[in-house]
C-alpha cells in the first residue's frame, strides 16, 4: 500500500544501534523454526496448531491466537532461499505474555531448530557539535586517491539493515535501486514530480505483484515492520512499500556508504557510484529512540538476498546494530547471503568492552570497529580479536533524515565507512568472490594506536584498490658517478646512473620491471637509457648497479646550467608507473653556495632567492657531503655565497685557508656571512686582511640601514630587517664590527651609525660583502629589501646579467608538484608547486605505512608559484611521501629524510 509520509524533527544524534537481551520484544510475537514441515491451522477451540503433540500442547497452553510465515506474504523466488526458510512461523499470543518463557517451552519440545521473541534493538543517543562538517574521514581513507581508479559500480547493490532510508534525499534519490521487476514503464526512478513522497513513478502504480514475490508494488525496497506500536506519523502495524526513515540512522548509514558525488551538495559517500536498496526494519518511538525488529531484519537480509541472486547484482550488507547473544533467524540469513556471494560488514558496538557484539561477530561478517580522527580507538568501541577491522567512527558528517545533514559518532558510521571501502574492491576486482574481497579490506589497513586489539588496522580505500591490483615500487635512491670528484656532471664527461628500487611487502609481484631516465634538455645524450628487471618481488629490492643508465655531456653548448632528470620506472601487472624528478647541475654556472650551517637546513631560504632571480648555482653541502672544493674549481666561478647560521666557530683551519686562497687568487667576489664568525676571527690575522674587520663590544638590532653613499652593491636608502616569516627567524645576537684596511661601512643597525652590522670591500684583486649577522634571517619585512634583491644588486655589481622575475608570472596550464628540496634533507625542505588557478589546497606529508604525519598547508591558495617548508624535526629517518591536493587532482613526491 501507500503511505502520506510525515515529518518528525530529530533533537538528538543517534551513535549506534545496540542490541542487550534486555532491549524488550514484540509484545505476544514468537518466532519459530519447525525441523520438519508443517502446515499450522487454527483448531477448533481457536488456538493455533501444527499437528505435532508437544508443539501443539505448548501453543494451546498459552493461547496461540493466530500465525503466519516468518516474512509475510513475501515469497522468495531463489530456490535455495526458499527452501531454508520455508518452515520459519511467527506465532501471536496474547499481549503481556511472557515470550522468553514460551520460547523456552518450545525448545524444549525438541521439534525446532530455534525460538525466540521477536527481539527490539534499543537505539542509544549521544548529542553532537552541530558546527562539525567537515568529512575528516574521506581524506584519513585517501579517498581521493582511490577514486582516480574507481568510484564504485551500479551492479554493485547496497543493502543497510536499518530504520530506513530518506529515498528522496537530494544526496541519495540518484543512487536508489528501482526493483526492475515492477519498474512497468521502464523509467528506473524511484518516485515521480506529482508525489515525490511516494515510490514508484506515475506509470508504475498498478497495485499488483508484477514479479510475483508476494509484495504489492515493492518498487524501492520493502517496509517489513509490523505488529509494533511507535512514533506518530509511523505505520508499524502492518508492512508496506514505504521504506521511509523516521529516524535518521539508516539515511546516515546510507549516506556514509554511498551518498551522491558532483552534484552540488554537502559530501559524498565513501562508494558514490554504487546502487543503494532502501529497505526499512526499525521505527522511531514516541521518546525518540530507534529500535530494529528482528523478524523484520532477517526477511530484509532474505529478500536482499534474493534480488541479488535474480538480478545479477553484488551485494554489500551493512548491520549497524547487535548485542552479546547470537539471533538464531538472522545468522541463518547471514549465512544464506553469505553462500550467495554477498560482503557483510557489521558494527562492533559502541559499549567499550572485548565482549562479541552479534551479527558483526559472526564468521561471515567483517565486524568493524571505531577510531578517531588521531587514529586511535574511540573510546566508546567494543573491541577484541573477533574485530576484523576499524574505520573512522567519530564525528563523522553525512545525509540524514529530512533533507539534511548532520555530524555522529560510532560504530554504526564506522561500519558504513568500511563496507563503502569493500564496495570499492568489488568494483576493481568484480571477477572475485566475496572472501577474496573481505581479505582484500582486512589486509590493506593503515597501522593505528590502540590501547586493544581493533582488528587489522584502519581501512584505507587507497591502499585496498590498488593493493592487490598493483605492485607498490618506489624509488629509493638515485645516484651519478662522480667522475672528477666535483659531484655534478661537467662538459666532456660520461655519466652513469644509478637507480634503487623497493617493492612494498604485502603488494603485487612486479614483472617486467624498466628503469628509464630522460632529460630536459635536448644537448645531453643518452648513452643508455633504459634497463630492463625481470622481476622485484613484494617486499624486496633491486638496482641496476650492474647495468648502469649513462648519458653524455657534450664538450661545449652546455654549460652552467640546471636540467632535470626523469626516472620513469614501470612494471606489470596493470601498467604500473611511477616517476622521480632529480634537478642536475651541468658544468659550472656563476655562483658557488657553500652551505655551512652545520646541517640546520637554512639553505633553503637562499634556495628561494636564486629561484626568484632564476639563477643556476652550485651547492655545496659541507655537513652532508663532507665535500670542500679546490682552488682550481673555485677558479671558475663569478660569485661565491658562503654562510653559516648560528654555528659555533663555523670556520675550520682547512675552511679558512681556502678562503684566503681564493681571495689571493682574485677575480671573484666573496659575499660571507654568519651570526658567530665576529665571535670566533676577532682578533686573528685572517679576519683583519681578508675580512677587513674588527670586533666591537655589543650587539645589534633586527633592522639595518644602508650607509649614505656606501657604493659598490649597496642600493642606496636599502634597508634590511632580520625578523618577520619571509626570513629564518634566526638573528639571536647580530654582532657590531668596524670595518679596516680599505673596507667600507655598507649597513648599520637602527641604534645608531656608529654600530655597524656589514662591510663591503672593493679591493684590487677581489670584491667582499661581510655581515656579522646570518643573511638568511632577512625577511622582506615593512617593505624592506628582500634577500633575493640584494643578491641581485651584488651580481649586477659583479657584471653578471640578472633581472629578478616578475611579480606577475605566466600561469601554467596544469597543476605541478616540484620535487622538494634540498632532497635528501636533515630536518628542513621546501616544497615547490604551481597553480593555474585560485583552488582549495592541501599540502600534507605520509610515511611510508600511509600515516599522516604532517598537515603543511590547508586552505584556498592563489594562483602562480607556491612553495611551503616542512620542519621535520620531531619525525624519523626515513621515506616520506608529500601529496598536493588541488582542483581534484592529488599528486605525489617522495623524499627522505637523514639524521
Amino acid at each position: 500500500m501507500f503511505r502520506v509520509l510525515g515529518t518528525l524533527t530529530i533533537i538528538f544524534i543517534l551513535t549506534s544501534l545496540c542490541f542487550a537481551n534486555t532491549g524488550g520484544y514484540v509484545e505476544g510475537t514468537l518466532l519459530v523454526r519447525f525441523s520438519t514441515d508443517v502446515t499450522p491451522a487454527i483448531s477448533k477451540d481457536g488456538t493455533a496448531h501444527v499437528g505435532i503433540t508437544s508443539v501443539d500442547e505448548v501453543l494451546s497452553r498459552n493461547e496461540s491466537c493466530s500465525f503466519n510465515r516468518m516474512m509475510g506474504v513475501y515469497r522468495p523466488q531463489d530456490e535455495t532461499l526458499r527452501a531454508t526458510f520455508r518452515n520459519d512461523y511467527r506465532f501471536q499470543f496474547p499481549v503481556g505474555s511472557d515470550m522468553e518463557a514460551i520460547a523456552e517451552e518450545m525448545r524444549l519440545t525438541g521439534e525446532v531448530e530455534w525460538a525466540c521473541p521477536d527481539y527490539l534493538i534499543p537505539v542509544d543517543y549521544e548529542p553532537n557539535d552541530p558546527q562539525i562538517y567537515m568529512q575528516w574521514f574521506q581524506e584519513t581513507l585517501e579517498t581521493a586517491a582511490a577514486w582516480d581508479l574507481t568510484m564504485g559500480d551500479e551492479n554493485i547493490l547496497f543493502i543497510g539493515i536499518d530504520s530506513g532510508t530518506d529515498w528522496n534525499h537530494p544526496d541519495l534519490a540518484d543512487k536508489i535501486w528501482v526493483n526492475p521487476g515492477e519498474d512497468i514503464d521502464n523509467d528506473p526512478r524511484p518516485f515521480g514530480d506529482i508525489f515525490p513522497d511516494m515510490p514508484g513513478t506515475e506509470g508504475d502504480w498498478d497495485n499488483l505483484d508484477n514479479d510475483d514475490n508476494g509484495l504489492i508494488d515493492d518498487f524501492i525496497g520493502w517496509d517489513w515492520v509490523q505488529n509494533v506500536n511507535g512514533a506518530p506519523g509511523e505505520d508499524n502495524t502492518q508492512e508496506d512499500n514505504n521504506p521511509m526513515d523516521f529516524h535518521g540512522h539508516g539515511t546516515g548509514v546510507a549516506g556514509a556508504f554511498g551518498a551522491t558525488a558532483d552534484n552540488a551538495t554537502f559530501g559524498c559517500g565513501v562508494a558514490p557510484n554504487c546502487k543503494i536498496m532502501a529497505n526499512r526494519t526499525g521505527y522511531c518511538t514516541p521518546q525518540n529512540n530507534g529500535l530494529i525488529v528482528m523478524s523484520a531484519a532477517t526477511s530484509q537480509m532474505v529478500y536482499a538476498t534474493d534480488m541479488v541472486l535474480r538480478d545479477g547484482y553484488i551485494g554489500v550488507v551493512n548491520m549497524s546494530f547487535g548485542g552479546n547473544t547470537p539471533f538464531p533467524p538472522l545468522r541463518s540469513a547471514v549465512e544464506q547471503a553469505y553462500n550467495a556471494g554477498l560482503l557483510l560488514f557489521g558494527a562492533a558496538g559502541n559499549d567499550g568492552v572485548g565482549t562479541q557484539h552479534y551479527p558483526a561477530a559472526y564468521p561471515q561478517v567483517v565486524a568493524v570497529g571505531a577510531t578517531t580522527s588521531g587514529d586511535d580507538r574511540a573510546s566508546f568501541s567494543n573491541w577484541g580479536t573477533w574485530v576484523d577491522v576499524s574505520a573512522p567512527g567519530e564525528q563523522c558528517y553525512t545525509a540524514w533524515f529530512d533533507d539534511h545533514y548532520e555530524p555522529w559518532d560510532g560504530t554504526s558510521v564506522a561500519s558504513p565507512i568500511a563496507a563503502g571501502v569493500g564496495a570499492l574492491v568489488i568494483s576493481m576486482f568484480p571477477e572475485e568472490d566475496n572472501s577474496f574481497w573481505r581479505n582484500v579490506v582486512i589486509n590493506s589497513t593503515d597501522p593505528i594506536t590502540t590501547d586493544h586489539p581493533l582488528g587489522s588496522g584502519r581501512v584505507n580505500a587507497y591502499n585496498a584498490v590498488t593493493q592487490y591490483y598493483w605492485p607498490n615500487l618506489s624509488i629509493e635512491s638515485i645516484e651519478l658517478s662522480n667522475p672528477d670528484g666535483n659531484y655534478h656532471p661537467d662538459p666532456g664527461e660520461t655519466i652513469d646512473v644509478f637507480v634503487s628500487i623497493e617493492n612494498t611487502s604485502g603488494w603485487q609481484n612486479a614483472t617486467d620491471v624498466v628503469i628509464s631516465i630522460e632529460f630536459d634538455r635536448e644537448e645531453l645524450i643518452l648513452e643508455n637509457g633504459s634497463i630492463t628487471i625481470a622481476e622485484v618481488d613484494a617486499g624486496s629490492q633491486a638496482n641496476n648497479s650492474a647495468d648502469p643508465l649513462s648519458f653524455r655531456v657534450p664538450d661545449t653548448g652546455i654549460d652552467g646550467v640546471f636540467t632535470t632528470m626523469l626516472v620513469t620506472v614501470t612494471a606489470s601487472p596493470h601498467e604500473f608507473i611511477t616517476t622521480e624528478e632529480v634537478r642536475v647541475l651541468i658544468g659550472t654556472p656563476e655562483i658557488m653556495f657553500v652551505d655551512d650551517d652545520g646541517g640546520v637546513q637554512l639553505e633553503s631560504f637562499y634556495f628561494e632567492d636564486f629561484q626568484t632571480l632564476n639563477m643556476p648555482y652550485n651547492h655545496i653541502d659541507r655537513h652532508n657531503l663532507d665535500y670542500l672544493p679546490t682552488l682550481t674549481e673555485t677558479s671558475g666561478y663569478d660569485l661565491v655565497i658562503w654562510f653559516t647560521g648560528n654555528e659555533e666557530n663555523p670556520l675550520s683551519e682547512t675552511e679558512i685557508s681556502l678562503l684566503e686562497d681564493i681571495m689571493d687568487q682574485g677575480d671573484i667576489c666573496l659575499f660571507l656571512s654568519g651570526e658567530s664568525i665576529d665571535e670566533q676571527l676577532d682578533g686573528t690575522d685572517f679576519y683583519r686582511e681578508y675580512l677587513h674587520a674588527e670586533h666591537v663590544e655589543g650587539n645589534g638590532m633586527v633592522i639595518l640601514d644602508a650607509f649614505d653613499n656606501a657604493g659598490g652593491p649597496i642600493e642606496e636608502g636599502s634597508r634590511l630587517v632580520l625578523t618577520g616569516p619571509g626570513g629564518a627567524s634566526n638573528c639571536n645576537n647580530p654582532d657590531l664590527i668596524q670595518p679596516v684596511g680599505g673596507a667600507v661601512a655598507a649597513y648599520h643597525y637602527y641604534s645608531g651609525e656608529d654600530q655597524v652590522g656589514g662591510l663591503f670591500f672593493d679591493g684590487p684583486t677581489y670584491d667582499l660583502v661581510y655581515f656579522a649577522f646570518p643573511f638568511e634571517a632577512t625577511s622582506g619585512a615593512q617593505e624592506s629589501t628582500t634577500r633575493s634583491q640584494f643578491i641581485q644588486s651584488l651580481l649586477t655589481y659583479i657584471g653578471t646579467d640578472v633581472e629578478e622575475s616578475s611579480t606577475e608570472p605566466t600561469l601554467p596550464s596544469t597543476i605541478s608538484l616540484d620535487a622538494p628540496y634540498p632532497n635528501p634533507f636533515n630536518s628542513t625542505t621546501t616544497v615547490s608547486f604551481n597553480l593555474p588557478e585560485p583552488s582549495e589546497v592541501s599540502v600534507t606529508v605520509y610515511n611510508i605505512q600511509g600515516q599522516r604525519v604532517a598537515t603543511l598547508l590547508q586552505g584556498v591558495t592563489d594562483a602562480g608559484p607556491q612553495q611551503v617548508q616542512w620542519f621535520a624535526d620531531d619525525c624519523a629517518s626515513g621515506v616520506y611521501f608529500v601529496r598536493l591536493t588541488a582542483a581534484e587532482q592529488t599528486l605525489t613526491r617522495k623524499v627522505m629524510l637523514l639524521r
